[in-house]
């Protein structure tokens, strides 16, 4: 516990993948002083690398132990991880492209559902016809809204008339 460490901690977003970690492709042409050769020799082969990603290196310099002085532990370092990684449930699933379509049309079935749901809910609110209301005639709103149109629109025309005789 109290001996000296140093260390590095790597941080980023990588996989196992050839895409991410590259894989050797060969050059079936490669050029020597005389023209291009076809060869199949380790010198001909190339690393094809997918992805570029960035990554963060924490570089920990070695700690004096005994000394009084305040000394960092690579047991100190808070990681943006949870180590070990928890392990997968029996439920769980990796996300595949055909995983998310799945979720994705489950819960639009369920959306569905909610939206069947509302709409009974709602047709049966007015089904139901409430005695203390009283049937109320459109038409006399109509006319009413009509005529305070009319009202705002000479309001709005004469003081158009009297910006312009100014």
């Amino acid at each position: 516990m109290g001996a000296p460490s140093c260390g590095w901690v790597y941080c980023g977003s990588h996989n196992f993948s050839a895409a991410a970690w590259g894989r050797p492709i060969s050059n079936p042409f490669r050029s020597r002083a005389n023209g291009p050769e076809k060869g199949n020799s380790s010198l001909g082969l190339r690393l094809h690398i997918c992805n570029y990603e960035l990554g963060i290196i924490f570089i920990f310099p070695q700690t004096k132990g005994g000394s009084g002085k305040n000394c960092t532990n690579l047991d100190d370092v808070v990681l943006p991880f949870v180590v070990p990684a928890p392990k997968y449930g029996s439920r769980d699933r990796p996300a595949t492209k055909q995983a998310m379509r799945e979720a994705l049309a489950d819960l639009t079935e369920q959306e569905r559902e909610k939206l069947v749901e509302l709409v009974a809910t709602e047709e049966m609110m007015e089904e139901i016809p409430d005695e203390e209301e009283e049937p109320i005639e459109a038409t006399s709103y109509a006319a009413e809204e009509k005529e305070d149109e009319k009202a705002y629109v000479e309001q709005l025309w004469s003081q158009v008339d009297s910006s312009q005789s100014c």
